[in-house]
């Protein structure tokens, strides 16, 4: 058996899951080297008990918030673990027996007892010390600390004076755990409590004082049988335990929340919400338990509401004349206790139980000694290294230059692809893009620019229409999910009357990006013969259905993102390797390469394509420089918001490029802009930096972002200034697309 020391369970997840974190440094001055604040477990369990006992609730009265008020259950905490008194002078206010044994406790050991406060009538008497029964603490004194308390008995107010007040309220069952997976409790009138029911997670149970047992007998036979069904339930045969005997008593508690006529009497003290507060909820007809909670924030608190959420919920309860079971009750989330947020760093480390989706080309590419990224769930080729090359700049310089003089090969399957088809197909996709696709042309490819509602873009990328009522649509890696969710919910509610069908086909198809001068001439070396590729049949932005090494049904789309002469060709994923193959070897003649990821990345920088840093939910179709793409003429998601005042103001960020004016001098992503002679902060910030990159084509670091008006800056040197770095020189703003700005490569 583990028992594990400083530990609690925060959070109980599907398939008897649970987190626990582990306080290993929390306690000690100085930390031993290596070791974290805390460290958090995951236990996957086929049982687990829970046995998280009682927590003490207050009472609401007048003042209860002075130093020297605590709960009665601690006062005894304190004195019977660590000989510890909160006062010399000690009183109670209670409504159960529970508190009395706090009173005799303390006296005991020797502190004087002023009185116990009790709310019932039939009060336990003492030959100890006063006990005061139908009385209730009505306010108490004291600047720096509690001195006094005013009390009211049947016979009239008195006054006492005390060093410290011990309350309680009755005790609630630690329930928190059965309900992180929407498990609701039940009221239990007799404990005046809420505890566990049977919608528990699976193979949890529950024992002791969370169970509502609140007697030590009752609390260790619970537990006891609880344990054995568990130990049965996993094939052991337990032997049967004789439990001490124990001298309990019978546990009484008379429901009394509050003192009448309090106003400032606080009921969740972290949170300072008062009985005045939620009677106000009341009369403002936030009587919902959770609007309640949302509009006194009651129980939003660190310690969510442990020792106040019954005593709102029954002062909710009394003032609209109904029970606590007719009200109801919110649930508990995790985490259980507060919690670092640090304890959740590294929580990826390794392949753990994450899937991995590999491109098809991907055992070619380990053959080659590739470098691989995680985009998402996908492994892509980073970098190819070849012999020589130390340095994953090397290998990716080679790679653009070899592109760019030659040609390229690389794996663009990552990239989402929705097959859509139906008679309206045209229409629908006329509405999901800001930019028009109605009168698109069979065998014709056009970008497009997806808006979200708010008109802020969301995603790019490009619709093939391969036939009158057939469209293939391409989406950005990281978005393909997101997007493909969007156009089904237009579908399926916006516009269901519409004859079209979705489908992503991004695991259908093994897609490869063949870019650079020779990039014709290696796909006729494996297109079959009789599909014409000059620029007159097949130009700039076509698609068409081809077949490839003699019979292979394919896709080809005429598309770059690298600003050359460029393909994309597709075939069913089975065939994926062997495509790969045939495009590298064919590709040999002519010098060629394959080339990854990140050479991606750097030419689309060089050609200055958005991409995922520019779409990062804040920018529009006019930030990107594409305002004039969101048509006027028709209606899609998003186009009116986008034309709002808040999105087009005199100011407004445009995507340019920026090069630093000494040509050794980075221009990292992230770094904000100034205007020159300017000071450095964030009320001059004029625009930052998305995407940057070295460029081999140019031979010095270059980058793409944001600056106001930054369209009509063109040749005006700014600022950049990167303070995480500690990085600041001039940089040049420039046109985004430092190579082939006219686009002639890729139409010849």
């Amino acid at each position: 058996v583990k028992i594990m020391k400083r530990t609690t369970v925060v959070g109980a997840f599907d398939h008897g899951i649970y987190g626990l974190v582990e306080r290993v440094a929390d306690h000690l001055k100085v930390p031993a080297d290596g070791q974290p604040r805390q460290r958090l477990w995951r236990v996957y369990s086929q049982s687990a008990l829970l046995c998280a006992g009682a927590t003490e609730r207050p009472i609401a009265f007048e003042n209860n918030d002075r130093p020297g008020i605590m709960l009665a259950g601690a006062m005894r905490a304190y004195a019977n673990r660590w000989a510890t008194a909160v006062g010399d002078r000690i009183a109670i206010f209670a409504n159960n027996d529970d508190a009395h044994r706090t009173a005799h406790d303390l006296h005991r050991l020797g502190v004087e007892i002023a009185a116990v406060i009790d709310s019932r009538p039939e009060a336990p008497t003492s030959a100890h010390f006063e006990v005061l029964p139908a009385s209730e603490v009505v306010n108490t004194h004291g600047r720096l600390g509690i001195n006094s308390i005013d009390v009211k008995t049947p016979q009239g107010l008195r006054q006492l004076q005390v060093s410290g007040l011990g309350v309680s309220g009755g005790w609630n069952p630690n329930i928190h755990l059965t309900c992180h997976q929407r498990g609701r409790p039940q009221w239990d009138p007799a404990l005046s409590a809420f505890v566990p029911s049977a919608d528990l997670p699976k193979s949890l149970l529950v024992a002791g004082a969370a169970n509502g047992k609140m007697t030590n007998a009752a609390a260790m036979q619970d537990a006891v049988t609880k344990a054995m069904r568990i130990a049965k339930d996993l094939g052991h045969k337990p032997k049967s335990l004789k439990l001490p005997k124990t001298s309990d008593e019978l546990v009484s508690v008379t429901p009394f929340w509050y003192v009448t006529g309090t106003q400032r009497g606080w009921v969740d003290q972290q949170n300072d919400v008062t009985v005045k507060d939620i009677k106000l909820a009341h009369q403002e007809n936030f009587r919902s338990v959770e609007h309640l909670k949302r509009y006194t924030t009651l129980g939003m608190a660190t310690d969510q509401g442990k020792t106040s959420n019954v005593l709102g919920l029954a002062i909710m309860a009394q003032t609209a004349g109904q029970s606590i079971r007719e009200t109801g009750t919110t649930i508990y989330r995790p985490p259980y206790s507060p919690t670092a947020i640090g304890v959740f760093a590294g929580r990826s480390r390794d392949k753990d139980f994450r899937p991995v989706r590999k491109t098809p080309s991907h055992k070619w590419a380990e053959e080659q000694g590739a470098v691989f990224v995680e985009v998402g769930m996908w492994y892509r080729a980073q970098w190819f290294s070849q012999p020589g090359e130390t340095h994953w700049r090397q290998s990716v310089d080679r790679e653009v230059k070899t592109t760019r003089e030659s040609v390229g090969i690389c794996d663009v399957t990552t990239l989402g692809k929705i097959d859509v088809q139906g008679a309206d197909a045209a229409a629908f996709l006329n509405k999901v893009y800001c930019n028009g696709f109605a009168k698109l042309d069979v065998g014709k490819t056009r970008y497009g620019l997806m808006l979200r509602e708010d008109g802020i873009a969301m995603d790019d990328g490009t619709a093939a229409r391969l036939a009158e009522d057939h469209f293939v649509v391409t989406t950005t890696t990281a978005n393909a999910v997101s997007v493909y969710r969007h156009m089904e919910f237009a579908r399926q509610v916006l516009w269901p009357d519409m004859d079209v069908q979705l489908i992503s086909t991004t695991e259908s198809w093994a897609q490869y990006a063949v870019a650079g001068p020779n990039a014709r001439n290696l796909l006729r070396k494996i297109v079959d013969a009789e599909f014409d590729l000059s620029n007159e049949a097949f130009p700039f932005m076509a698609c068409g259905a081809i077949t490839v090494c003699g019979g292979l049904r394919a896709r080809l789309f005429r598309i770059s993102f690298s600003g050359e002469l460029a393909y994309e060709i597709a075939v069913p994923t089975r065939y994926g390797d062997a495509m790969i193959r045939a495009l590298v070897e064919a590709g040999e003649e002519f010098g060629g390469c394959a080339y990854g990821s990140e050479a991606l990345g750097v030419m689309r920088i060089e050609k200055g394509h958005a991409a995922g840093n520019e779409l990062n939910g804040t920018i529009t179709a006019l930030n990107l420089g594409m305002g004039w793409m969101v048509s006027t003429r028709k209606d899609s998601i998003g186009a009116v918001l986008s034309r709002r005042e808040g999105l087009s103001q005199d100011d407004t960020l445009k995507l340019v490029g920026f090069k630093p004016c000494r040509a050794s001098d980075p221009v990292p992503a992230g770094s904000h802009l100034m205007t020159k002679g300017t000071p450095i902060d964030a009320k001059h910030d004029q625009g930052y930096v998305t995407s940057a990159c070295y460029s081999p084509t140019l031979g010095h670091h270059i980058a793409i972002g944001f600056l106001k008006l930054g369209d009509q800056r063109l040749g005006e040197i700014v600022r950049l200034v990167s303070p995480l770095t500690n990085i600041e020189h001039d940089v040049e703003v420039v046109s985004a697309h430092f190579v082939d700005p006219e686009g002639d490569k890729l139409r010849v």
